[in-house]
């Protein structure tokens, strides 16, 4: 497998999520429309307790069944899914029932709303999310990645028809949201049933072979947790301390900066299966280094981009309407911040070979949690000064600590030699277009001297000679 299978793995699974979030991203026109800051933020909340709630759902079997099903085959593989899936599918069923059990009593902390019965259909989202997600994610493992992207695509396109009909077409509000999500991820469970028939089977299932992925699955949880923690703790603290209001606009800005979130996911898709099988190899070290180069180099570029022209991406007009509602105009300020942060997230991703190699996979929670507590307590401090952009930069900095902390772990036992120039670059660049360059011409022609100069004077040659051999 070589840096330019990586690249088309890393375009195929990019370009289905580009895909993917431009259709969510579609989406955010139409609550910003139909609905007040205040009720999107309780969405937003929603949406929040759903993904962190899949961290505890999934207690680190995802990451088990990755592993297991790249590094296995045969008859050790097919125990191994079994073991997972049969756990995942008992469990998601028991946490979701305490979730119903205990409706009454979480509602109003978790979704900012007194509503029981929308704890029962977020409980019934999780669980299908939660076992669909299995499924498919054993597409990617054995290198399906077009297949895999289809389910994933073919689960915002659901939802977004959904959406229509529910929130749009029958005005039925937040509910309506929440019917669409249970009914789209019912769908695609069913659609994809058919990937673990072959693979899984009770009969397989072996204490010794279960204890075993626990033992290595559950390490991850707290890594899960803090990772969320880091995404969606600002939602939580924002409405504490200002209101759902700040919620709705925290989101949209978080929304709108997603292409940078869309990057690293591409690319992590692509490199996490490439990295656990190269790490095998001797020299790994040069090529791990170029990788690096490259995809910061990309990233940045992203972030650029995006950064100098959301004003028009926010404003432009369909017809009468502008794509974004005018009460969600102010959100276009943090946009670049958090685009910074989701390229200190890149340079975390990128480090994760080295904490395979060194064996010390134990350390993420450790990582994870430095970025968890970094941000909350950042959150905590500049939100009542700085408000929703303190927020935002409160997110920035958790993200570079956690990459930091890798750093400092790996500096003496990871041999990669990074190319500095190439890697500060980009960062350099991003800051400095955060102070000048906001009239149109000039933005094109720094897109354009970004681009020349970092080929030119970041890469290094065999850096500039990948590039040669990607784009033949």
């Amino acid at each position: 497998m070589s840096i330019k299978d990586l690249g088309k793995d890393s375009l195929i699974y990019g370009t289905g999520h580009v895909l993917a979030r431009l259709i969510t991203f579609f989406l955010l026109p139409i609550y910003t429309h139909v609905f007040t800051p205040d009720e999107y933020g309780i969405v937003s909340l929603a949406y929040a307790f759903i993904g962190f709630t899949l961290m505890l759902y999934r207690y680190g079997m995802d990451t088990a069944l990755m592993k297991y099903s790249v590094q296995l085959t045969g008859n050790k593989k097919t125990k191994h899914i079994s073991s997972i899936y049969i756990l995942q599918f008992l469990s998601s069923i028991i946490f979701s029932a305490i979730l119903y059990i205990f409706r009454a009593h979480i509602a109003k902390s978790v979704i900012g709303i007194d509503r029981p019965d929308w704890i029962v259909l977020i409980a019934g989202i999780i669980l299908l999310d939660n076992l669909w997600n299995h499924h498919v994610l054993l597409l990617r493992a054995e290198k399906k990645p077009v297949t895999y992207i289809l389910f994933n695509l073919g689960n915002v396109i659901i939802t977004m028809i959904f959406n229509i009909i529910f929130v749009v077409r029958l005005n039925l509000g937040i509910e309506g949201v929440l019917y669409s999500n249970i009914l789209a991820s019912f769908i695609i469970f069913i659609l994809s049933l058919p990937i673990i028939y072959n693979r899984v089977y009770i009969s397989k299932i072996k204490y010794k072979t279960t204890m075993k992925i626990l033992k290595f699955g559950l390490p991850f949880l707290p890594a899960g947790i803090f990772t969320m923690a880091m995404e969606l703790s600002n939602r939580y603290i924002l409405d504490w301390l200002i209101g759902t209001y700040s919620v709705g606009l925290f989101s949209a800005g978080y929304k709108l900066g997603i292409l940078g979130l869309i990057v690293v996911m591409g690319f992590n898709m692509g490199w996490t299966p490439y990295f656990l099988k190269r790490i095998k190899d001797k020299n790994y070290e040069f090529e791990f280094s170029q990788i690096t180069s490259l995809f910061l180099g990309f990233l940045g570029l992203v972030v650029i981009i995006v950064s100098l022209w959301i004003s028009e991406i926010i404003e432009f007009k369909i017809g009468s309407n502008y794509l974004i509602g005018e009460e969600f105009w102010s959100a276009k300020d943090i946009v670049p911040v958090i685009l910074l942060g989701y390229f200190f997230f890149g340079t975390y991703v990128i480090q994760l070979p080295g904490v395979y190699i060194n064996k010390i996979t134990n350390w993420i929670p450790v990582f994870r949690a430095i970025g968890a507590v970094t941000t909350i307590i950042l959150n905590i401090l500049f939100i009542p000064i700085y408000g929703v952009l303190g927020s935002a930069w409160a997110t920035v900095l958790g993200f570079l600590f956690m990459s930091l902390s890798v750093f400092i772990k790996l500096i003496k036992i990871y041999k990669v030699r990074y190319n500095w120039i190439a890697i500060l670059y980009p960062v350099l660049i991003i800051i400095f277009i955060s102070h000048f360059f906001y009239l149109f011409s000039y933005r094109v022609i720094f897109i354009l001297f970004y681009s020349i100069s970092w080929y030119y004077i970041a890469l290094n040659k065999k850096e500039k000679d990948v590039i040669k051999e990607l784009v033949k």
